[in-house]
């Protein structure tokens, strides 16, 4: 049978003294140190949700400025292309205008070079056929 005698009860005594020794000593501080740990960890997982957050809702802005942005651009260029377009149709007609303009002036010029040429010859063929006829038939007349 169990004996209960003072070296159970001390061995008791020892284990509660120890116990309550580790308790505050080690435990306690320990378990304080860990709940420390645990408490910061989450927060710090919470920081770190609430900015993974904020970073997709700043991706989203960027991509959505950036979408934007080149549509803006594409219709800038498409502007510019139609303003290029436009003044280019402008300047082929000016210079079909001016081509033109320059050739009807040559064409009357030379209208007018050739009825001054033929006036000069029709007022000169009484004269060169005289002058022919002197040189072929060897006298005037």
């Amino acid at each position: 049978m169990l004996e209960l005698n003072y070296s159970l009860v001390l061995q008791i005594v020892i284990f509660l003294i120890l116990w309550a020794a580790l308790k505050s000593l080690w435990f306690d501080p320990a378990m304080r140190v860990i709940k420390e740990r645990a408490r910061r960890s989450e927060g710090e997982v919470a920081k770190a949700r609430a900015l993974e957050g904020e970073v997709a809702r700043l991706r989203q802005e960027h991509d959505t400025a950036v979408q934007r942005a080149r549509a803006d651009a594409q219709r800038e260029v498409a502007d510019i292309i139609r303003g290029a377009e436009a003044e280019q149709k402008q300047l082929i007609a000016q210079a079909n205008e001016d081509a033109q303009r320059t050739l009807n002036e040559v064409r009357e010029r030379v209208a007018e070079d050739i009825a001054g040429a033929r006036r000069t010859l029709h007022d000169e063929v009484g004269t060169i056929a005289r002058e022919v006829a002197h040189q072929v038939l060897g006298r005037a007349v």
